[in-house]
């Protein structure tokens, strides 16, 4: 997925009101992610956080299932609350090292996402590679 590189806070930040206790970090896989520690994704109003910040993605995790998991929600810049995404799974991932959310020296994160399960391995060089299945959902055919 490339490297991961630390990232300024967004615009509009101080609107989500995190709790200062939460910890928070911006990153960039070429895109903008926001990662927020959370006790439960499942109670967080992911659909009203993410539109105050609608330039970058949003993801919230916890901590588990496992000693090297985490579970993740993400809002997607442009497109809402999604299934998954594997920038933001990078992101995630990331973060959960940082956070000692996971071993610091474990050889991948496992995420899980409401669109299934993908591994990240953060390498020495901080870069992010992503495994995980693929389903297809369908074709689309633009017209111009």
């Amino acid at each position: 997925m490339g490297p991961v590189a630390g990232l300024d806070e967004p615009d509009g930040w101080s609107a989500l009101e995190c709790d200062p206790i939460r910890p928070v970090r911006h990153v960039s896989l070429g895109n903008p992610h926001s990662v927020v520690a959370v006790d439960d994704v499942t109670t967080v109003d992911l659909a009203r956080l993410g539109a105050l910040v609608p330039h970058v993605n949003l993801e919230i995790i916890e901590a588990g299932p496992g000693a090297n998991a985490i579970t993740m929600r993400v809002h997607e810049r442009g497109a809402g609350i999604t299934q998954a995404c594997g920038s933001g799974a990078c992101a995630a991932a990331e973060a959960a090292i940082t956070w000692g959310f996971v071993a610091p020296q474990t050889d991948e994160v496992v995420v899980h996402m409401d669109g299934g399960v993908a591994r990240v391995r953060i390498t020495d060089d901080r870069h992010a590679v992503l495994t995980g299945p693929t389903t297809w959902v369908g074709t689309v055919t633009v017209h111009v």
